[in-house]
């Protein structure tokens, strides 16, 4: 999948998980918000033309170094260990307010990564760290392909019912 059909899924899941959580309060809606929708394009980081990785160009390139496309990063295990990494982390600064919220955004930004690229052949790694453990893949969509991109229109179709529902 694109990046754009990762923002626009990422921007749906956003705007579900407020409407049914009580967990983010009206203060945290923008941090999480914003988190959710880096967390959707996040596990990208392992290719090298990503939208986020031309943008944290060295954290891509040690990534890179370590992992395949679809592989470590997208791991519902490495996405919530990384997930509680970042809670712990923020919970030691000056936005420890912020820490769940952020963490809990990233979370569920990158776990719509990871179902969005169970669309594509190549499947994603559920088990992973399991040595050769089988891919997961539900559809056979070409990433930039016609299917895709009637993806992305029907993503942005849902998000903006579910926008509108909600103001």
């Amino acid at each position: 999948m694109q990046y754009k059909t990762h923002f626009a899924g990422g921007a749906l899941i956003t705007l579900a998980v407020l409407q049914h959580t009580e967990y983010v309060s009206p203060e945290q809606v923008v941090p999480f918000a914003v988190a959710t929708l880096i967390g959707s394009v996040a596990p990208d980081i392992d290719h090298k033309n990503s939208f986020i990785s031309n943008r944290l160009k060295p954290f891509g390139f040690l990534v890179r170094r370590t992992t395949t496309h679809r592989g470590a990063t997208h791991s519902p295990l490495i996405v919530a260990l990384f997930s509680l990494l970042l809670y712990s982390g923020l919970g030691l600064t000056e936005f420890s307010s912020y820490s769940y919220p952020i963490a809990f955004g990233f979370f569920v930004g990158a776990i719509s990564h990871v179902l969005l690229d169970m669309l594509n052949p190549q499947g994603v790694p559920l088990l992973y760290p399991i040595p050769k453990a089988k891919r997961f893949r539900i559809a056979h969509i070409r990433t930039g392909g016609l299917i895709e991109k009637v993806t992305f229109l029907a993503l942005l179709i849902l998000t903006f019912r579910l926008l509108l529902k909600t103001v």
